[in-house]
């Protein structure tokens, strides 16, 4: 049943299987299956990812057979129609708060205890690992279902469904924590390799409205308390420095040695210490 390969990532590839779906086969050594196999039974009949329809094993590796879909990413869709970004930020948030009104399965991990291994992990200067755990402590644990890795190229927009994929990544927790998560994807993150240089500077002078616009509307459609986003931005700041990614350090240091700073001017203020 298997056919063409129509993509590739660093954990998994997809192939045709039959004609109306395709099956992601994980690479040796990646257990990421698992994780996306929960959370896309939690999203059944949700109609914003697509339907799981088996697990199957193919020369040795494991696979998920999963409904095809039509459409593009807004990533793509970015690209070729900037002029567009104020309503795509919206669809992006509208499905951003569509996944987090899911209540996690029980067999996905919390998100802080993974965050806080990330930080241990990540190559930081002391004072900052300090400050980002620091940040870390008071921070909700949540039961709402969380992707992990929202941002355009995560999203497949057709012209009556909005889908949201790869969910390796997910883990239960507070809603804030993931759309904080998106946000430094949004403003910081390197562009995929093999983005043409044209398309380059046109996404780095829209992504910053394309990031005000995604947080205003994710803000206007919100009607739960909310935890400090700018404080789970910092603990992804931290955390997303154990991915490796070189040419993001520098400004990722940069706004944990900013957000530090401004801990410490709010400490003085009110006589308490950050470390």
């Amino acid at each position: 049943m298997i056919g063409a390969r129509i993509g590739a990532g660093r954990e998994a590839e997809v192939y045709a299987w039959g004609d109306d779906a395709v099956v992601k086969l994980f690479r040796p050594g990646y257990e990421g299956h698992r994780t996306e196999a929960a959370a896309l039974a939690a999203l059944d009949g949700h109609g914003i990812a697509p339907r799981l329809h088996d697990v199957v094993e193919h020369d040795g590796r494991t696979g998920l057979v999963l409904e095809r879909l039509d459409g593009r990413d807004l990533l793509i869709r970015l690209q070729r129609h900037p002029a567009g970004v104020r309503g795509w930020a919206r669809t992006l948030a509208e499905a951003h708060r569509a996944v987090h009104a899911v209540a996690a399965p029980a067999g996905l991990p919390d998100l802080r205890p993974v965050l806080a291994t990330r930080i241990d992990r990540a190559a930081l200067p002391p004072r900052l690992r300090a400050f980002a755990h620091q940040v870390l402590a008071p921070l909700p644990d949540g039961d709402r279902l969380l992707h992990g890795d929202f941002h355009p190229g995560n999203v497949l927009v057709a012209e009556d469904r909005v889908s949201v994929i790869d969910w390796v990544g997910a883990a239960r927790g507070v809603p804030e924590a993931d759309h904080a998560r998106t946000l430094l994807l949004l403003r910081w993150s390197d562009l995929p390799p093999g983005t043409p240089a044209v398309v380059r500077a046109l996404l780095r002078l829209g992504r910053s409205l394309l990031a005000h616009e995604y947080a205003r509307a994710y803000g206007r459609g919100s009607n739960r308390p909310s935890s400090p986003v700018d404080a789970w931005l910092t603990v992804h700041t931290a955390a997303r420095l154990a991915e490796g990614i070189e040419a993001e350090r520098p400004r990722l240091i940069r706004a944990l040695e900013r957000a530090r700073l401004r801990a410490q001017q709010r400490a003085g203020a009110t006589g308490l210490s950050t470390g």
